[in-house]
């Protein structure tokens, strides 16, 4: 077998979540392509959320993330 069919099969995101998230409670993001263009962001408690990359608040909080990361 090759190494490949070993791998972990990551979290993809199947629904999206129609409402905005706060901020604040989001310490990471994952970006997916498949099966949809989406944002996977993760809490603070570790709570995976999907959700539109095209919803315009999703830009901020990527932002906001990116900002904090840099920060420490």
């Amino acid at each position: 077998g090759s190494a490949s069919s070993t791998s972990i099969r990551k979290y993809s995101c199947g629904t999206l979540s129609p409402r905005q998230l706060n901020i604040r409670n989001l310490v990471s993001y994952e970006k997916q392509q498949a099966p949809t263009d989406a944002i996977m962001f993760i809490t603070a408690k570790g709570i995976r959320i999907c959700v539109s990359a095209k919803q315009p608040w999703v830009k901020t909080a990527i932002k906001r993330i990116d900002e904090r990361r840099a920060a420490k």
